[in-house]
């Protein structure tokens, strides 16, 4: 998991068939349809013919509609708070109960949600968003402009400081309703993240005009506008929610997602084995186990939202500021082939910072192959030779060495930290590798007087909380991290950087400041395809890898348009059209 932000209480091990056997005894009458889940496998709905919503196509066959879907919930989620989730488990819940104003399709693309459609004004400082005419709340009450400028008006009002999300909120100047259906917001600059902010849960004004919002527990009023309503939360055991017939994008086919706490991987690959649950995320070891033994079952992966890496200090007088030991160490080091060695194929490759498959996974694949003669050449012409007899280079008379910082409790890092020293050695460099602590070492090098050479770190992308890396707001936007004005100019400037390679290159600052306030899609793409054309030209960093986290699913689920495509971390982004296979292919 990468370990600082680049933008609960947990119940004890319990046995899982008694868990089973409480979590669905709770439930009890709600669920007549199913057998009790233990020692049973679940039972596959017959297809119950209704009507087609607006937005599911009529079909000569009736929809498949009925069934529960039970899920691993990781961690318990003592207190709901829906723009901030803190954990995957409540990532997944907090999707399935509320709804924004726009929602990340596969590809993490803003795409209209609550809006029927939106527009900007030419100087791109005012959006307005016109409702779709047939939105409410799960209590049935109506669901108006009213709703979304008091959330947003809310939300504004918190500290700023607490998230990236409460942070990117502050471009919006002001918030008006002058319909029941238009959202109006006035922008102090044109800001295209701000679309992806926008997928934040909209919360319901009628009941929650006089609360406190960084006080209360939205367990307590927990009414959203999502394809499913809670129909039971019991803390510490499971969370249950039943379909909300009356969701804008058609009534879901399913009757209930039920959340089970399932925190041992052994009880959870046992209860996946028994179909007990039939959805669950899992370390990746585990994966592979289920993927191997359990045939029920199939197994994909999505990208973690974080990115691990090599980073150059560029100041002046640091060995790496000259572009040329760069690029040659960069030529040397085999990405891929490292990648798969230290991370037992759980990372992928990277060379660049977005999301692995997403919309703004522009970047040029890393290169198959070392190229060590093109490296030497760039040594060569830095002027960093090798003396007779002599296996590291010297120019006039000082040897090529350098210091990687890495932290030393994570095995992978370290491995990796040390191929790339043995690979620097190859083409006559002395990379010297310091495992260190993260908090009394290593977390200092980001901070001034930035003392190091090379640092091997990560970063992690979330925007709700800085502690866990969500997908709910997911935008590419590395201006924090690569441009000029995020470096720290000393002691007197107190900022929070994360520019702390001291990168600065006036062609890349203009890229993505012009990126960032491209609200058309293609406009945005063409645009941070020069960004990643760049940052591997100037290579503040050398890309490494992104984690991926497996997901298991039984085989009897799919989804109206075809099987459930799990290699997106938002594979719920079309839960109402999920259902049950009548046969299992």
């Amino acid at each position: 998991m990468p370990d600082l932000p680049w933008r609960c209480a947990i119940i004890g091990p319990m046995i899982f068939s008694s868990l089973f056997r409480i979590f669905w005894l709770s439930v009890g009458a709600a669920l007549l349809t199913m057998v009790l889940l233990a020692g049973c496998a679940p039972l596959t709905p017959d297809p119950t013919p209704l009507p087609p919503t607006a937005t599911i196509a009529p079909s000569p066959t009736p929809l498949p509609r009925g069934g529960n879907l039970t899920v691993r919930l990781a961690e318990d989620i003592p207190d709901l708070r829906p723009w901030q989730p803190r954990s995957r488990g409540e990532e997944h819940v907090i999707a399935l109960l509320y709804s924004g104003l726009m929602h990340l399709d596969d590809q993490l693309h803003p795409q209209p949600d609550l809006a029927q459609t939106w527009s900007s004004s030419a100087d791109g400082r005012t959006l307005t968003f016109t409702l779709r005419s047939d939105l409410s709340w799960h209590d049935g009450e109506p669901l108006a402009a009213a709703d979304v400028k008091f959330t947003l008006d809310r939300l504004r009002a918190l500290p700023f400081t607490q998230t990236a999300l409460l942070t990117n909120l502050r471009v919006v100047d002001a918030v008006a309703a002058p319909t029941s259906d238009t959202v109006v917001l006035s922008l102090t600059e044109r800001f295209a993240p701000l679309l992806s902010s926008l997928t934040l849960p909209i919360l319901p004004r009628h009941l929650l005009l006089n609360e406190d919002f960084e006080t209360l527990n939205f367990w307590d009023a927990p009414v959203g506008s999502g394809p499913f309503a809670l129909e039971e939360h019991i803390a510490g055991q499971s969370i249950v929610l039943s379909r909300n017939e009356r969701f804008y994008r058609g009534e879901p086919l399913l009757d209930r997602v039920a959340f089970a706490l399932a925190i041992d991987t052994d009880e959870t690959i046992a209860a996946l084995r028994d179909e007990q649950l039939l959805l669950a995320e899992l370390p990746w070891s585990a994966g592979q186990v289920v993927s191997d033994t359990v045939t029920t079952t199939r197994v994909a992966s999505y990208p973690e939202n974080g990115y691990y890496f090599l980073g150059f200090n560029l100041r002046e007088g640091r060995p790496f500021a000259d572009i040329r030991l760069r690029q040659a160490l960069a030529a040397a080091v085999n990405v891929p082939r490292l990648v798969e060695t230290v991370t037992d194929g759980q990372g992928i490759p990277i060379a660049g910072s977005a999301v692995p498959g997403s919309w703004a996974d522009l970047a040029r694949p890393p290169a198959p192959v070392a190229d060590l003669e093109r490296a030497r050449t760039l040594l060569e012409e830095a002027g960093w030779t090798l003396p007779a007899g002599s296996t590291i280079r010297q120019r006039e008379g000082i040897t090529l060495t350098a210091h990687l910082f890495v932290r030393g409790d994570d095995e992978r890092r370290v491995a990796a930290a040390r191929w790339i020293a043995e690979t620097a050695a190859g083409i006559g460099m002395q990379i010297e590798v310091e495992p260190a602590d993260f908090v009394t070492t290593i977390i200092s090098k980001y901070a001034p007087p930035y003392e190091f050479d090379l640092l091997l770190g990560s970063w992690r992308n979330g925007a709700g909380d800085p502690n866990f890396a969500d997908f709910m707001y997911y935008d590419p936007d590395d201006f924090a991290l690569f441009h000029s004005s995020q470096i720290n100019q000393g002691v007197t400037d107190a900022r929070v950087t994360r520019n702390f390679v001291a990168f600065n290159d006036p062609a890349y600052d203009n890229q993505v400041q012009a990126a960032r306030q491209l609200y058309d899609i293609e406009s945005r793409i063409a645009a941070y395809r020069q960004t990643n054309a760049r940052l591997a030209e100037t290579l503040p960093y050398l890309f490494l890898w992104a984690d991926r986290l497996p997901v298991a699913l039984n085989r009897s689920l799919t989804t109206l348009d075809g099987p459930i495509t799990l290699d997106t971390p938002r594979y719920f982004w079309n839960i109402e059209r999920w259902h049950f296979q009548t046969s299992t292919p």
